[in-house]
C-alpha cells in the first residue's frame, strides 16, 4: 500500500500541525472521506469537530482531555477525537504529544467495542498500520521533526 502524510494547512497552527492521511488508491484524505460520510448525518458533531482541531492547532494545542487514549496498541500513539465525550462520532488519530495530531477515519461507535463494529475496525487498524510505518520512518530517520517539534519533515510518501 502507498500513503502520503499530508498537512491539513487548515488546522495547523502556531500551537501543533494538523496531518491526514492520502492513499494512493483513494481520490480523498481518510480526514475528506470522513468528513463527506458523516456531513449530512451529523452535522453537529462534524462542525465540532472541526472547531476543535482549529483550536487544536491555533489555540490550545493537542491536549490530552481533548482525545480518548489507548484505542490501539500500547504505543502507537492511536487515541479518538471527539466532539464531547457523550457523543458517539469517533475520529480516530494519532497524538504526537501536544504538537502533531494525524486525522485518519472513523465514524459512529454504537457498540461497546471498536472490534463489533466493522467500519471502525477497519479505520482503526488501518491507523494502527499507518502509525508503525510512521515509527520505522522516525527510526531510520527517513522522516524526522522540525526544530520547533511541531512538523513532521523528511519522505512523506510510504510504499511498501
Amino acid at each position: 500500500m502507498k500513503f502520503e502524510i499530508v498537512e491539513l494547512d487548515e488546522f495547523s497552527g502556531k500551537k501543533a500541525s494538523v496531518y491526514s492521511i492520502w492513499i494512493d488508491s483513494m481520490e480523498k484524505t481518510l480526514f475528506d472521506q470522513f468528513v463527506e460520510e458523516n456531513e449530512n448525518s451529523y452535522t453537529n458533531e462534524l462542525g465540532s469537530i472541526t472547531d476543535r482541531l482549529e483550536l487544536i492547532g491555533n489555540m490550545t494545542g493537542a491536549r490530552e482531555q481533548f482525545f480518548k487514549p489507548n484505542e490501539g496498541t500500547l504505543g502507537d500513539g492511536i487515541c479518538a477525537l471527539y466532539d464531547s465525550p457523550d457523543k458517539k462520532l469517533r475520529l480516530y488519530c494519532i497524538r504526537y504529544g501536544s504538537t502533531c495530531i494525524i486525522l485518519g477515519g472513523g465514524g459512529i461507535k454504537n457498540v461497546r467495542a471498536l472490534q463489533d463494529d466493522e467500519k471502525l475496525k477497519t479505520e482503526n487498524y488501518l491507523l494502527r498500520y499507518i502509525s508503525k510505518k510512521i515509527t520505522e520512518a522516525l527510526k531510520d530517520r527517513e522522516l524526522w521533526w522540525s526544530d520547533d517539534g511541531k512538523k513532521l519533515e523528511g519522505n512523506m510518501i510510504f510504499e511498501d
